[in-house]
């Protein structure tokens, strides 16, 4: 008899394929029976929350680990088609093997997926199963991990995750869209009841699946309930298959391949046991006739014994009755033997299958690994031939150990030059220039001596020259340029006088006595007495003669005018001395001495004429104007010529021998 396999998993949209591209190829590989599609769920995402994914994976956080959990491959195949490129860094747990492998065909890296393989008790598909596998990868505490699910169930895998230390973000990405069958659909399935197995993957499902075709006919759903296999892959959808009435429900793995092996399974059992029926049919009426000739026997070997035939019916019947009893009881026995056999051979091509899948796994890798092996083996070769590239080129470098690159020579020529010409800075230029005597040092060639030899000469002739450092005294004027707003005006300083009120009233320390007798005592305490008196009538004085000299304050000027400035006039000599300064920053660093000489006269005009000369501040400007005046700008640099002619010669002699 062949299977009709109802698939009653939930329905993606349109766009998300790769689930529904890989079950339909799995299911035209069967060539089991029938397949009829009863999705009773549209699953419907939340683009509002599956957004919210990228900024969770780009918040900065302290623990070292990032992990995704999907509990469905629905929720796995929604997330990661808006996600996008999975990110490097993050892990990716699933809850069994088909879940790992969509999330390879999604593009997830194999090394970042956690999934259980359910070969032992410890690695169970399921969310237990998973929750125990992450507790062995990582340490309690070190991981962020962001839970992907529907809007119901698995809500006690976040709490041990939250039990486990771990920072649990819950994400909700889908929500789920009743789809109402209509009678078309349901009357095929109905026609199928014999044969229908229904591969159920939720408790929702199952419990929306028995509402809907209990409103279309009770009386043929209690038949389908009684007659249809139903495979569940959990306990928890197991138990409520049952609750519902379902007579024959069966627990197996996840995924189609178990559908597939169950099938092939289940057909060869059915077959055997259509022939152990046919079988006993055959045996009832030899059972049956011997009890029958029984009483014919007694009543032909007693005819004259009524109460004797009566014993003798009597005793057939309860024969009779004890045979079919334990026909039935052998039937009975033998459905739980069959039902047994079956789910051991379902099992038994369930482990066959995988470990078939898992050979095939191993020549796969066997093929990769020999395929790695023969390219270590040429990168060894090439490994070789270089080194012996590197030997023979370190042999070379070691013969011509003595060669020096003039690169750097001549750079650090080109540096002195720079220094010494656009800069003026002698130091600079002698730094250079020792810099690259230090590089000639313990060379043999004629030419590179030749260039040595004159780099010492020119060091020499610059050492000589007075080094002034333009670029500090540069640095110096613009900070007397800086404060130009803040130098005071003869036209408003204000009254100063050389000692303040604090000054006049700071008290006096008396002095300690050293007597110790009595009488010396008393002089004390009277010359005190009259000291306190004096102190008080000098601190009165001096505070009236500090009002009095508050009052008049005396200023020694050139030209009355200046007295009388303006608050425009004051701020168009500002700009004037501004400029002035700026040119003789200009003046300074291109090395014009006359202009130089012309801007800082003007410039310390200006500062003596209509700033106050007793001003801290005007003081320094002075100072630095003085200190720049004091520069010599007409100096003749040397040129460099006995240099710059031998790095020529060295040149020259390394490229003819490169030639």
């Amino acid at each position: 008899m062949a299977h009709t396999l109802v698939v009653c998993k939930p329905k993606l949209p349109d766009q998300y394929l790769t689930q529904r591209v890989d079950l339909k190829r799995q299911l035209d590989q069967m060539h089991s029976g029938h397949v009829m599609y009863f999705p009773v769920f549209e699953l419907v995402p939340d683009l509002a929350s599956l957004l919210t994914i990228r900024p969770w994976l780009e918040t900065t956080t302290d623990k070292p680990n990032h992990l995704i959990v999907f509990v469905s491959p629905s929720v796995l195949e929604i997330a990661v088609t808006n996600l996008g490129q999975w990110p490097a860094n993050v892990y990716c747990g699933v809850m069994g093997r088909q879940s790992a492998k969509l999330a390879i065909d999604l593009g997830i890296p194999k090394d970042n997926i956690i999934a259980p393989t359910g070969e032992n008790d410890h690695e169970t598909e399921d969310s237990d199963g998973l929750a125990r596998l992450l507790a062995t990868h990582f340490e309690a505490g070190s991981c962020r991990v962001m839970v992907c699910k529907g809007p119901r169930g698995r809500v006690e895998f976040p709490k041990k995750l939250v039990e486990m230390q771990h920072d649990v973000t819950v994400l909700e990405c889908y929500d789920r869209k009743v789809i109402e069958q209509s009678d078309t659909q349901c009357e095929a399935l109905f026609a199928r009841t014999s044969e229908a197995v229904l591969w159920i993957t939720s408790s929702e499902t199952i419990e929306a699946l028995d509402s809907q075709l209990a409103r279309k006919s009770e009386s043929r759903l209690k038949t389908l309930k009684e007659t249809a296999t139903v495979l569940t892959t959990h306990p928890r959808i197991t138990a409520k298959c049952r609750e519902l009435g379902y007579a024959h429900v069966v627990q197996i793995a996840t995924g189609i391949q178990s559908v597939n092996s169950w099938l092939k399974s289940n057909k060869k059992s059915m077959e055997n046991n259509n022939q152990t029926s046919t079988a006993t049919p055959a045996t009832n009426p030899q059972s049956v006739a011997t009890a029958q000739s029984r009483p014919s026997f007694s009543n032909t070997a007693q005819p004259s014994g009524q109460w004797l035939g009566k014993a003798a019916f009597f005793i057939s019947v309860v024969s009779f009755v004890l045979i079919l009893l334990i026909a039935f009881a052998g039937k009975n026995q033998i459905e739980k033997t069959r039902m047994a056999f079956g789910e051991r051979i379902q099992k038994e091509s369930t482990t066959l299958d995988l470990v078939k899948e898992e050979i095939n796994k191993s020549s796969d890798l066997a093929k990769d690994l020999k395929t790695r092996f023969d390219l270590l083996e040429l990168a060894q070769k090439e490994e070789a031939s270089q080194r012996a590239s590197l030997e023979e080129v370190y042999n070379s470098l070691l013969a011509s150990r003595t060669e020096v690159s003039l690169s750097e020579v001549e750079q650090l020529i080109s540096i002195a030059k720079r220094q010494l010409y656009l800069l003026g800075n002698v130091k600079g230029a002698s730094i250079a220039l020792s810099q690259a005597i230090d590089l000639l040092e313990g060379t043999e060639k004629p030419s590179l001596l030749n260039l040595r030899t004159a780099l010492e000469k020119d060091l020499t002739e610059i050492k000589a020259l007075p080094s002034d450092d333009l670029l500090r005294l540069a640095i110096s004027l613009d900070s007397v340029v800086n404060s130009v707003e803040s130098l005071p005006m003869l036209s408003s300083v204000q009254a100063t006088t050389d000692q303040t009120l604090a000054q006049l009233t700071e008290e006096e320390a008396p002095e300690a006595s050293t007597e110790t007798n009595t009488p010396a005592v008393t002089d004390t305490q009277t010359q005190q007495g009259f000291e306190k008196v004096w102190t008080s009538v000098k601190k009165v004085a001096q505070t009236v003669w500090y009002d009095i000299k508050s009052l008049i304050e005396v200023t020694k000027v050139d030209s009355p005018e200046v007295l009388m400035l303006s608050s425009r006039q004051e701020t168009d000599l500002r700009n004037t001395l501004r400029l002035s300064l700026l040119n003789a920053r200009i003046s300074l660093l291109s090395r014009q001495a006359t202009l130089l000489k012309s801007d800082l006269e003007r410039s310390s005009n200006l500062l003596n004429t209509y700033f106050d000369s007793k001003s801290i501040q005007v003081q320094r400007a002075q100072t630095v104007l003085a200190e720049i005046g004091e520069v010599q700008l007409d100096l003749v640099l040397p040129e460099l010529q006995a240099t710059s002619a031998a790095l020529r010669l060295a040149v020259a002699g390394q490229q003819g021998e490169r030639q």
